[in-house]
């Protein structure tokens, strides 16, 4: 079976029209996994605020409290 010239052009713009849109697709998640570093800082300064305003009125240090938070988090 021949395939005409204008078929084959075709089927070239279907399957380069298939790459792009992947590497559109791929350009977001590479977007968002940059986004990530900076979120979790942001993560991390709010629940240290928090947890020097629940250390604060018990007199603990914040650094204290902390760890133990970690543990209890962490333990199995």
């Amino acid at each position: 079976m021949k395939i005409k010239k204008l078929q084959l052009k075709q089927i070239i713009q279907e399957e380069l029209n298939i790459v792009m849109h992947e590497a559109d697709e791929g350009e977001e998640m590479m977007s968002a996994l940059e986004d990530v570093p900076g979120a979790a800082q942001e993560i991390a300064d709010d629940i240290l605020d928090r947890v020097e305003d629940l250390a604060e009125p018990s007199g603990l240090d914040p650094s204290v409290l902390a760890q133990a938070i970690a543990a209890l988090l962490t333990a199995d």
